[in-house]
């Protein structure tokens, strides 16, 4: 009997379609709906959570991993407010609700990119009152934790510590355009078994390069990548809270 099997561009279509609609059932976060623009014109929208605007404190800015969008913080958004943090969660270019881009695999690596919104976010945080403008933290997953590395590594973004989940070592210096970079203040997260342990592996040599303060962690039994790390060890979310406490 003939066998029948389906083109190649049907299964992309299905795949994809699949990933749109398990991040469309994300919770969506709440807080002030925001915009800010970049140093190359691309707007970029975020969600703005605070308790109190009378007083100044820490921020915290979310970066989410590729395909996904900045709804896949959903619960560790609300605990980082509810600790009394400024915290903004945005959609990288060619993501979620911010402005589209040509290529969407280009983006993971260019360092005219997605840099430019993270150094947007930041800036966007420092014109606001509220904000303790030396205390600012990143913490990112896959492709925001190549981006909350790059910050970590480059003085020139001015924050003071990042939180880094499922990295890539090569996407990082790519990202930065150097492989120069001095990581300081860096908490990296990998699952033991994610992409055949290579995240651990690349966890490890960031790490390796970093000055204090450092914290590695490694999930063990784990192939889970970025946030999805929580679904394996829920005490992950509470180990960056408390890092934070420690180092913002």
């Amino acid at each position: 009997m003939l066998k029948r099997f389906l083109p190649f561009p049907f299964i992309c279509l299905v795949f994809l379609s699949f990933i749109s609609i398990a991040y469309s059932q994300e919770t969506e976060i709440k807080g002030e709906e925001v915009v800010f623009s970049t140093k190359d014109d691309f707007k970029i929208k975020g969600t703005l959570g605070v308790f109190d605007k009378t007083k100044k404190k820490p921020a915290i800015i979310l970066i989410h991993q590729g395909g996904s969008n900045r709804n896949e913080w959903s619960g560790f958004y609300e605990k980082l407010v509810a600790q009394n943090y400024v915290v903004l969660a945005y959609d990288v270019r060619g993501h979620g609700e911010s402005d589209k881009v040509d290529s969407i695999y280009k983006l993971f690596n260019d360092p005219n990119q997605a840099p430019l919104d993270l150094k947007a976010a930041i800036e966007f945080l420092r014109t606001k009152p509220f904000v303790d403008k030396e205390r600012i933290a990143v913490i990112g997953a896959s492709i925001g934790a190549n981006l909350a590395a790059v910050a970590a590594g480059d003085s020139s973004y001015g924050i003071k510590t990042a939180v880094v989940m499922s990295a890539k070592t090569s996407a990082v210096y790519n990202l930065a355009g150097t492989d120069s970079l001095k990581f300081k203040s860096l908490f990296l997260i990998a699952s033991e078994n994610d992409q055949g342990g290579q995240r651990a592996t690349w966890a490890k040599e960031i790490y390796d390069k970093a000055k204090e303060p450092r914290k590695l962690e490694i999930v063990k039994s784990s192939r889970k990548h970025g946030v999805h790390v929580f679904e394996d060890d829920p005490a992950v979310m509470q180990h960056i809270i408390d890092w934070i406490k420690s180092n913002l």
